[in-house]
C-alpha cells in the first residue's frame, strides 16, 4: 500500500498534515522532497532580475573585426 501525503518539519521531525491509514508501530521507507513555495510574478520577476545580475552572461566566443563583420566581395 502507498501513501501520499505532504508534512511539515517541526523542530527536526515530521508532523504529517492529516491522519494516516497506517496502524501504530509500522515501519515504513520515507522520500523527502521539499515543496517549492510559489512567488506571485512580481516576486517572480524580481528573482529572475536578481539572479541574471548574479550571472551576466559574457560573449565567449572570438570578437570580429570592424572588415570581418562588414565583408566586401
Amino acid at each position: 500500500m502507498t501513501t501520499r501525503t505532504t508534512a511539515t518539519v517541526v523542530n527536526g521531525m515530521l508532523k504529517p498534515d492529516g491522519r494516516l491509514p497506517l496502524p501504530d508501530q509500522t515501519r515504513v521507507t520515507v522520500t523527502i522532497e521539499p515543496i517549492e513555495e510559489r512567488l506571485e510574478p512580481a516576486q517572480a520577476w524580481e528573482s529572475l532580475k536578481a539572479w541574471i545580475r548574479a550571472n551576466p552572461l559574457h560573449g565567449l566566443g572570438p570578437h570580429l573585426t570592424r572588415d570581418e563583420l562588414h565583408e566586401r566581395r
